[in-house]
């Protein structure tokens, strides 16, 4: 009987879409499923406690590849049996469909004869999806997300080039700003000469203008010529020129 999808089952794997539960067992759950056409898919998946047991995963392997176990197995559209978080495979719907490749999963878990008990394998417990961790944790119908395809190493190794990808701009940056010019200070302008005060403009100013500037208060004293003697002055005749001073008067001041 048919149930819809829970809150810890894949809504995709591999091309096909998952639409609701069709079994589900301690070795894995079948789901109905469509491809890309809309063509119904028949879709078994291991559960976590058998995707963690490495002889589980072998007979899965095993069974899918070659048909161990598995009386008249289906035909094979797609598996994945290599990432243990996620050991599905697909094949058309109706009949045992993929449920069939579920079968030898769990086998010992009664004796051939049907005479000796069975027994559970101990991850029987563990019917939840291989895939659980990463599904879809919103409510039904809110959003699908793909079963996780790649193992841990695939995560470590992206998380790795990121890392690798962030210190290569950062150095690539360092290497830019290093390459791009100082920006050169402006000069601070040179303070101008303030204005001297009118006293000091005075004392630098030419002799005349201080001159001047001084005279202003009070008068200048002008020297007065001295005025000669009205006496008589006796001249002295010079040698060889005793003919030429007779025409001269004795006294300078009759001169015309």
């Amino acid at each position: 009987m048919s149930e819809p999808l829970r809150d810890n089952d894949p809504r995709q794997l591999g091309a096909y879409r998952l639409s609701e539960r069709l079994n589900a067992r301690p070795e894995g759950v079948v789901y109905l499923a469509h491809d890309s056409a809309g063509a119904p898919v028949s879709v078994a998946m291991l559960s976590e406690g058998a995707a963690a047991d490495p002889a589980a995963r072998d007979r899965f392997t095993a069974a899918v590849t070659e048909g161990d176990g598995v009386e008249g197995p289906p035909r094979v559209l797609a598996a994945n049996t290599s990432n243990p978080a996620a050991c599905w495979v697909a094949a058309p719907h109706g009949g045992a469909g993929a449920g069939a490749y579920l079968d030898p999963v769990g086998v010992g878990s009664s004796g051939a004869s049907g005479t000796t008990p069975g027994y559970a394998p101990y991850w029987a417990g563990a019917q939840a999806p291989a895939s659980a961790r990463w599904s879809w944790q919103g409510g039904r119908g809110r959003g699908a997300t793909a079963a996780e395809t790649s193992s841990n190493r695939g995560i470590v190794i992206g998380l790795v080039g990121l890392l690798l990808l962030i210190v290569a701009l950062l150095v690539a940056l360092y290497m830019w700003l290093a390459e791009v010019p100082p920006q050169a200070m402006p000069e601070r302008p040179q303070p101008s000469p303030q204005e001297s005060p009118q006293g000091v403009q005075g004392e630098e100013a030419s002799p005349e203008e201080s001159s001047g500037g001084r005279g202003g208060g009070e008068e200048t004293v002008q020297p007065s010529p001295v005025e000669s003697p009205t006496g008589d002055v006796p001249s002295v005749p010079l040698d060889g020129e005793d003919g030429a001073g007779e025409g001269l008067t004795e006294n300078p001041e009759q001169i015309p």
